[in-house]
């Protein structure tokens, strides 16, 4: 009667490894807004990004402004908005460390870069064209801090569209280890239940 109790054990150790990250971020979030090129009048020669406030532009002072933004899939699925909307914060070059809060779209819903991953300036278009990757975190009240991406595409000054995606698809390392804990004890049981076994013949 042992061996059930120890399954019993093992599943509750199975389930436990679920919360550890059912309140991962998960899904893509579009939104657009306005920005111009620093370091060169277009975007194909740009070696950073000034995301403007469309209300006021060239205020330094006022953060850039996202003009929509259309929830998509999970988490952001219920996230849609028109008009001012959200800000995010300048790029001064696209060799920039980390920036806290480097956009703010509402609904206690921040991402912080953490890194650019890559530039792609096409410099033969009009205005000149660019594509950023960067890598960062999304925080969501609730959730837990979830690695995340986020690609810009632009043609010149004006409306810029963005696209961040969370990356939870890996099991966090909390999870990982109960589940390896977990099959730890089954071979365990395993084990402990063949050694258990004992035949005994009839001497009459």
């Amino acid at each position: 009667m042992r061996i059930p109790t120890r399954i019993a054990a093992f599943a509750a150790l199975m389930c436990a490894a679920a919360p550890a990250q059912a309140a991962t971020i998960i899904g893509q979030i579009s939104f657009g807004g306005y920005v111009r090129p620093i370091g060169a009048s277009n975007m194909g020669a740009a070696t950073g990004l000034d995301f403007y406030n469309a209300v006021t532009p060239g205020n330094a002072a006022a953060p850039g402004t996202i003009v929509s933004a259309f929830g998509s899939t999970g988490v952001f699925s219920g996230i849609t908005c028109l008009g001012l909307c959200g800000t995010i914060k300048d790029l001064p070059n696209f060799s920039v460390g980390s920036i806290n809060s480097f956009f703010d779209i509402g609904s206690a819903i921040f991402f912080d870069l953490a890194s650019i991953t890559s530039v792609n300036q096409s410099p033969d278009n009009a205005g000149g064209g660019l594509k950023l990757i960067a890598s960062g975190t999304f925080r969501i009240a609730g959730y837990q801090d979830t690695p995340g991406l986020l690609t810009l595409t632009t043609q010149g000054d004006g409306i810029t569209s963005f696209s961040a995606t969370a990356l939870s698809a890996v099991p966090e390392p909390a999870s990982w280890a109960l589940m390896i804990a977990g099959f730890g004890m089954m071979g365990g049981m395993l084990r402990a239940s063949r050694r258990s076994v004992r035949v005994r013949y009839s001497t009459n």
